[in-house]
């Protein structure tokens, strides 16, 4: 007589391969706050280059990336008179307005190692300024998950380089 039936190692091999299939998962999913955040940093980094470049092509006049605590657009100066100039924001699917997910994202920014006090919503003001040139206004703009630790910082050179950073570089 024959017995069926699996040893107890078969049973430990087969819930550790679980154990790890499932970790492997996990790891794969992570968190949607921290990918909702990754995200946001990485298109306002990309976002920022695209409107340098922009600029390098172009040759326009200055532009500059306007921000609120609830979002950001790309400003571009115009003139109304001889003594009258206006920052507005463009409206383009890509330079903005772009507003971010209510409860996703805080922003900070520091420009010279300052904090700048940010708008909540009412209009924007040039915070960034882009020259035609490829320069930009040094900064260090800060996407943080409210309530947690979850921080991703953009970092914005005087020659036009920008990173995205999950740590402030020490200088």
């Amino acid at each position: 007589m024959t017995q069926r039936g699996f040893t107890l190692m078969e049973l430990l091999v087969v819930m550790v391969l679980i154990g790890v299939v499932a970790g492997l998962a996990s790891l794969s999913i992570g968190d949607g706050a921290e990918r909702k955040l990754r995200s946001e940093a990485e298109r306002l980094a990309t976002t920022l280059k695209l409107a340098r470049d922009e600029l390098l092509i172009t040759g326009e006049s200055d532009r500059a990336l306007g921000l609120r605590r609830d979002g950001y657009s790309f400003l571009e100066l115009v003139i109304l008179d001889d003594n009258t100039r206006e920052w507005r924001p463009l409206e383009d699917p890509q330079l903005g307005p772009r507003q971010f997910q209510q409860g996703l994202v805080e922003v900070q920014l520091d420009v010279d190692g300052e904090r700048t006090p940010l708008p909540q919503t009412r209009g924007w003001e040039p915070h960034i300024r882009l020259g035609n040139t490829g320069e930009m206004t040094p900064a260090l703009i800060t996407l943080q998950v409210p309530g947690s630790d979850l921080v991703r910082h953009v970092i914005v050179g005087l020659e036009g380089h920008v990173e995205v950073a999950d740590a402030i570089p020490q200088q």
